[in-house]
């Protein structure tokens, strides 16, 4: 750091120099009162004096390799600046330049603020290696002072050393140990989770990489979305590789198609631990398999192919005519495992081939194999299936029944349903019919005739377009029984103890 300072140093002032040779003043500004007046999130502002008039020039960084920003004019004494755009949070490094008008130039010391503290107002109060990387043009020379103070720390930490080697109780070297890593921590810069992480999902693992300021451990701490509580995590799972500045942990066992919150932890040798925000990330969908690819019906001008898929997955199929070359699709937006679909105004006596896609829910897609078929004349029926009913009673003094009776065909279709009562026969059938013919696919009939608690035996009765019939099975179908107010079942109770109360009620 300071090689590559002394470099620029030294070509800063080479030009000056070259610049200002016939100059005489070679005594650059003194800086001093070096403050920080405002800190926000993402700015503050440093002010600090010169003894002549000097132009202001701030170098800054979240290391010491600083950025510049600079006022080049030299009229003042008096110099403030600010620094926008920073990282809310964050430690940024910064040291003050001032140059008069023959170039030469004042450095400061290393300075140190963190964004967002309102406490770090840091007046001429440098890093200890500061005084180091000011000397050059404007600092002074104090290694004289240096040199004692080494001196005598360095003879009071060796005392320190041989009043330990005395210490004989584990608990004491313990508590000293404890004492001593706060101590460490405490004048130890932060470790610093260099920018956002990154994070490679698959379907059931994810890759999470990211950098620190220097070698430490790596962690990623990280819960579903559907059951993560604001800085609650409930898994865990490190790196068991060395102290690095380039972390990569692989997270296995998670869900495919799941959000999950998740934060990156690094802990250094001296236990100086540094951990990001919160972030998210999503696992891809497993991809969907198809299988079963059919073809159940072929009409004059349509056709019916159904097949399954291993996931829920939306539905399209791209057809072509084989003749003309003309190309078609049709999809169905829903997820899905079972599929059916009819591909229609297709041209009679004509070779298709149709390929099925199956898309998961992250936007994933699988493509079928090739299926064809060829249009002929339609001699087949419809196929009904789905056949389901309902009944519900209405209490009151007269019971009303209502039935609704649902089914589906595989083809536009027209159908009639036909009921009796009773399933032993006998009794003459009644049929539904609706007032105009219409086709259909879905079809249902409200029937409000039947009566309570009574057995009825109905069958459906359908033709498709082309006049192809089918009939159903029988089906049975129950209707409730109305229950007794609380009246009728006193009443009922007392008629069966005194044959009197018969007399009453009748």
């Amino acid at each position: 750091m300071k090689t590559k300072f002394l470099g620029i140093l030294l070509c800063v002032l080479s030009v000056t120099t070259i610049t200002h040779a016939q100059s005489s003043d070679q005594t650059p500004p003194e800086i001093a009162n070096v403050q920080v007046v405002n800190n926000s999130e993402t700015s503050i502002t440093i002010t600090w004096e010169t003894d002549e008039d000097a132009d202001s020039l701030v170098n800054y960084g979240l290391k010491e390799d600083y950025g510049i920003v600079r006022i080049p004019e030299t009229d003042r004494v008096q110099h403030s600046m600010t620094l926008d755009e920073l990282e809310p949070g964050r430690v940024y490094h910064f040291r003050v330049v001032s140059a008069d008008e023959e170039g030469n130039q004042g450095i400061s010391a290393d300075y140190k603020v963190q964004t967002g503290d309102v406490t770090q107002n840091q007046d001429g109060a440098g890093e200890a290696n500061a005084q180091g990387d000011g000397q050059g043009a404007g600092a002074s020379d104090s290694s004289e002072s240096t040199t004692q103070t080494t001196t005598q720390s360095d003879t009071t930490t060796q005392e320190i050393i041989e009043e330990i080697k005395q210490i004989k109780q584990v608990e004491q070297l313990q508590e000293i140990l404890d004492v001593t890593i706060e101590a460490i921590q405490g004048i130890t810069d932060d470790l610093t989770i260099v920018g956002p992480p990154t994070v490679i999902p698959e379907t059931i693992t994810a890759l999470v990489q990211w950098t620190t300021d220097r070698a430490a451990d790596s962690t990623v701490i990280f819960s579903p979305s559907s059951s993560y509580t604001a800085g609650q995590y409930q898994f865990s799972q490190s790196s068991t590789g060395a102290d690095t500045t380039d972390h990569e942990v692989q997270l296995i066992g998670l869900e495919a198609f799941t959000e999950y919150h998740f934060k990156v932890q690094s802990t250094d040798a001296l236990n100086v631990l540094g951990e990001s925000r919160d972030f998210t990330f999503t696992t891809k969908a497993s991809l969907p398999n198809i299988r079963n690819l059919r073809i159940v019906k072929v009409e004059e001008d349509a056709a019916t192919l159904a097949w399954d898929t291993t996931v829920p997955a939306k539905a399209l199929i791209e057809y072509q005519d084989l003749t003309t070359g003309v190309q078609n699709s049709k999809g169905r937006p829903t997820l899905a495992t079972t599929h059916q679909m009819r591909i229609a105004d297709l041209t009679l006596g004509t070779r298709y081939v149709a390929f099925v896609i199956a898309e998961n829910g992250g936007g994933d897609r699988v493509k079928s194999q090739p299926i064809t078929f060829i249009t002929v004349r339609d001699t087949a029926p419809p196929l009904i299936s789905n056949v389901n009913n309902e009944s519900t009673l209405f209490p009151g003094d007269t019971a009303r029944i209502q039935s609704i009776v649902e089914w589906k065909t595989d083809e536009p279709a027209y159908c009639t349903m036909t009921y009796t009562e009773g399933v032993a026969g006998g009794v003459e059938p009644t049929i539904i019919e609706a007032d105009e013919i219409s086709y259909a696919e879905r079809h249902v009939e409200v029937i409000v005739d039947f009566a309570p608690a009574t057995v009825y035996q109905f069958w459906l009765n359908c033709s498709d377009e082309a006049g192809n019939t089918v009939q159903s099975e029988n089906f049975v179908l129950f209707t409730p029984i109305q229950e007794k107010s609380i009246i009728d079942l006193i009443l009922e109770n007392f008629e069966s103890t005194f044959g009197w109360v018969k007399n009453i009620t009748g």
